[in-house]
């Protein structure tokens, strides 16, 4: 064989992965607005009929190629999210609770005498709902495994012959259903 390799590429068989790829580029073609709906069926039929490089080539002969699809962007690391979200509460907690107990101390100061220290309140309540904040954000994350000594689950659920929680079995199970219960 003595073509040229043009040649040679437009002589050589397709198989189903190569028409895909053109059917592919075509829809992208038809989405842009570059091929009409006919054109679109007309190209795609012919397409999934076409037993060559050559006839596949002919289809996008008149179209600009594709750009690459952008990379797409790095997805932020969870943990670091949510040790980033607690120092945000923390900060607040400080500064609201820093505001409350000056407004407790200048108020004792204009009674003349210390007053019932009602910033307590805020500090234990809110202070509880940041101590489990700051739980989930430095205590063990999905993936790693939280062992309470006894060879159980640690959530208290059982565990099935393999070692697997069936309790968290049961919560994927239910996260991948799209039905509402009511």
């Amino acid at each position: 064989m003595d073509l040229e390799p043009g040649q040679r590429r437009a002589s050589l068989r397709a198989s189903d992965a190569d028409r895909e790829q053109v059917v592919s580029a075509l829809k992208q073609h038809h989405t842009d607005g570059r091929l009409t709906v006919e054109e679109f069926t007309e190209r795609m039929q012919r397409a999934y009929t076409a037993k060559t490089f050559g006839e596949l080539d002919v289809l996008t002969g008149d179209l600009p190629p594709l750009l690459p699809p952008l990379p797409a962007e790095p997805r932020p690391d969870p943990v670091g999210v949510a040790r980033r979200r607690f120092r945000r509460h923390l900060l607040s907690y400080a500064w609201v609770n820093g505001f409350m107990i000056a407004l407790w101390a200048i108020g004792s100061l204009v009674a003349g005498g210390a007053l019932f220290f009602w910033p307590v309140w805020t500090l234990l309540g809110w202070g509880l709902a940041l101590g489990t904040h700051a739980i989930r954000a430095f205590g063990p994350q999905d993936g790693e495994g939280a062992d309470d000594g006894w060879g159980g689950d640690p959530g208290g659920g059982l565990l099935d012959r393999r070692g697997h929680s069936r309790h968290r079995d049961d919560r994927r199970r239910h996260r991948s259903r799209s039905h509402v219960y009511w």
